[in-house]
């Protein structure tokens, strides 16, 4: 078990170090691919979501720059992530980037940072 998680702690380590590297479509699907499998299984519910933070900071950048191909696949995952790890930890991290994106792509995040109450 102790193993297991120094290998998560490698996989935290590199995402960290290398997110902002990340500037293609492709390159955040594969390192989505290759981390959640993981994801649940992440004792260190800290480092899987500042891993999941980068990955949104990733994301949000190529969606900003309207360099997305498949914006909706990006909007998907942040849903995913939303609802299945961090609620609404993230909420103003996508307050702050909504303005930024193109209008078609934040209509559909808008109730991403939305509070159940609301």
């Amino acid at each position: 078990s102790s193993g297991i998680n120094a290998e998560y702690g490698y996989i935290h380590e590199f995402i960290n170090e290398n997110a902002s590297h990340l500037q293609t479509e492709s390159q955040v699907v594969y390192i989505f691919k290759l981390v959640s499998p993981f994801l649940r299984q992440w004792r260190n519910g800290t480092q899987r979501k500042q891993i999941l933070y980068s990955l949104y900071q990733v994301m949000f950048s190529l969606l900003s720059e309207n360099s997305a191909s498949n914006p909706d696949l990006f909007v998907d995952f942040m849903y995913f992530i939303k609802y299945i790890y961090v609620g609404d930890e993230f909420k103003s991290m996508l307050e702050r980037h909504l303005p930024s994106l193109p209008t078609n792509v934040a209509s559909k995040l808008k109730f991403c940072g939305a509070d159940k109450s609301d």
